[in-house]
């Protein structure tokens, strides 16, 4: 029984670690930045918004608008990992910028709630 304890105990430790993070500085985690800033960044450009989905334009595409601007976003469903959104919701959204001929979009790696 103790065995058990000891390896429930290690492996939620483990997995909470996997999780962290440091922020300050040096670091080289993503900084928040506005809707403006990241429709001009590089291809590929690692980006962290915060702000509401406004509406759902297809399948996985999402139009997502902060105070400075509105970019379309696409977001797997399995990326929303259980979460309801509404308009209202404020959300923090982390990816990458996808740039083609006639605009930039964000593909969204990560979503959360911002209470």
């Amino acid at each position: 029984m103790f065995k058990g304890l000891i390896v429930v105990l290690f492996t939620s430790l483990f997995s909470l670690s996997a999780f962290a993070a440091f922020v300050g500085p040096g670091s080289t985690s993503i900084q928040t930045t506005t809707v403006k800033e990241a429709i001009e960044l590089a291809d590929d450009s690692k980006v962290a918004l915060e702000g509401t989905l406004v509406k759902q334009t297809s399948d996985e595409h999402y139009l997502f608008r902060d105070q400075t601007g509105e970019v379309m976003v696409e977001i797997d469903s399995e990326d929303f990992r259980h979460v309801t959104v509404t308009p209202e919701d404020k959300i923090r959204i982390t990816g990458e910028v996808d740039s083609d001929w006639s605009e930039n979009k964000i593909d969204i790696d990560h979503l959360e709630l911002i209470k």
